[in-house]
């Protein structure tokens, strides 16, 4: 009996053992399947993978299926057959947000954070600003048209007081990173 060792037809992987099997016509002959070799693949370590290439075995590198991350974007990157970390400059260390690569580890951008952080607040002020403005506008006409009852006039002067007060948002001793946000009458 002939111990084979089967491999992945297009990658070369290693993916099995079997047993060939004996010519019924030629004794003592024995049969050689596609995309299998008599040769035992080499043994392979954690991340690599035993590869039938050009006539032999090799190991190469595999990190597929392991998540890295680029160093130089912090994006996510997928490994291929013989891809490793330092190959694709790539870490397995998840970067946080805003993050970039200093040398040993990641670091946090905090003008990119703060960047960011102000864009959000911006975005919320100006929703903020927009649900004011429709709460003031009928108001107004109420007033010009000299119809405003006393609680409309008190409510005319709290979105007003709402509406200036975000506008002052960007003065606030916290901002962008910490923001008092006020109330909604």
């Amino acid at each position: 009996m002939i111990t084979i060792y089967h491999y992945h037809p297009v990658t070369g992987e290693y993916l099995s053992t079997s047993t060939a099997n004996a010519s019924p016509l030629e004794p003592g002959v024995w049969l050689l399947p596609a995309h299998a070799s008599k040769a035992k693949p080499p043994v392979t370590a954690e991340r690599e993978i035993a590869l039938f290439r050009d006539g032999a075995w090799v190991v190469e590198q595999d990190w597929r299926g392991i998540e890295l991350w680029s160093k130089a974007t912090a994006a996510r990157v997928q490994a291929q057959l013989g891809d490793s970390p330092d190959s694709l400059n790539a870490t397995e260390l998840e970067p946080p947000p805003f993050a970039v690569w200093s040398g040993d580890g990641w670091s946090v951008d905090a003008n990119a954070q703060r960047a960011a952080q102000a864009a959000a607040v911006d975005i919320e002020t100006a929703s903020r600003r927009a649900a004011a403005d429709a709460a003031i506008t009928p108001l107004e006409d109420a007033v010009e048209l000299d119809m405003a009852t006393p609680e409309e006039l008190a409510a005319l002067k709290a979105w007003k007081r709402c509406r200036v007060l975000l506008s002052r948002v960007p003065q606030q001793a916290g901002y962008p990173m910490a923001v008092d946000w006020p109330p909604s009458p």
